[in-house]
């Protein structure tokens, strides 16, 4: 897979041209042409788009500079507000998705969100930004206190924290790897969303539906690791990759 932030940018901007191509195709209301269920949806389903391109811009720039930031100071303060912003910046990005998810009349939101609960980089998010001294146990039924270790955030991407009430005090977190997982898993439901989406509000023929589906197929051989080339006018080349180890 290509850059996978760089991927997610290109999944949320073909979604965006979908929606654009169907709004201005017709002087109809935006909720009959989208299949909305109420007209506020539009504002929602606006600010959702908009939110996923900036998430994506808040976790590129981490990733980039990582915690100490692209300032040669070595401020503690920093890299706390680098930490908690990441933090901010990925679960904003998934309940931003998960917004366009179910305003896009996919099945089984409620699903989604536990997939969301799963990742590792959602879960930081709730002992460190979020509820540090009131995180709720669900298999205890017992509230839990956490802090990232200070002396721990380094220049680049991991982090260390502390659980106080528990006997594991320390765990240590791969920041990269963490981002990593949360990126695929929302390139895969931006994947849903817009395979689901075409079907919804084009026609079966309509030309914008089939140029839809053609980018969306190109960015599934990127996101299979693939690589894909066009002209304004000429074909396009594509080139994928094979695994010498699955050939063998």
């Amino acid at each position: 897979m290509m850059d996978p932030l760089g991927l997610l940018y290109k999944y949320a901007s073909l979604f965006r041209k979908m929606i654009s191509a169907k709004v201005w195709s017709s002087e109809r209301s935006i909720k009959e042409l989208l299949s909305l269920n109420s007209e506020a949806d539009w504002d929602f389903l606006t600010s959702a788009m908009d939110i996923v391109d900036d998430g994506s811009a808040a976790i590129g720039h981490v990733m980039k500079y990582g915690l100490r930031g692209p300032t040669k100071d070595d401020d503690l303060g920093e890299k706390y507000l680098r930490l908690y912003g990441l933090l901010s910046a990925t679960y904003i990005q998934q309940q931003s998705i998960g917004t366009i998810y179910k305003l896009m009349n996919l099945p089984d939101p409620k699903q989604l969100r536990a997939t969301f609960e799963t990742l590792e980089i959602r879960g930081l998010r709730h002992k460190l930004s979020s509820h540090g001294t009131d995180l709720l146990d669900r298999a205890t039924g017992t509230q839990q206190a956490f802090v990232p270790l200070r002396l721990n955030l380094n220049d680049g991407l991991s982090v260390t924290y502390v659980n106080y009430t528990a006997s594991s005090m320390h765990h240590h977190v791969d920041l990269a790897a963490a981002i990593d997982a949360h990126v695929k898993m929302m390139i895969d439901v931006m994947d849903s969303i817009i395979e689901k989406s075409m079907t919804t509000i084009f026609e079966k023929s309509s030309k914008q539906k089939a140029e839809i589906a053609s980018e969306l197929d190109d960015l599934r051989i990127e996101k299979a690791g693939g690589w894909v080339s066009k002209t304004e006018a000429g074909p396009k080349l594509i080139v994928t990759f094979v695994d010498a180890e699955s050939e063998r």
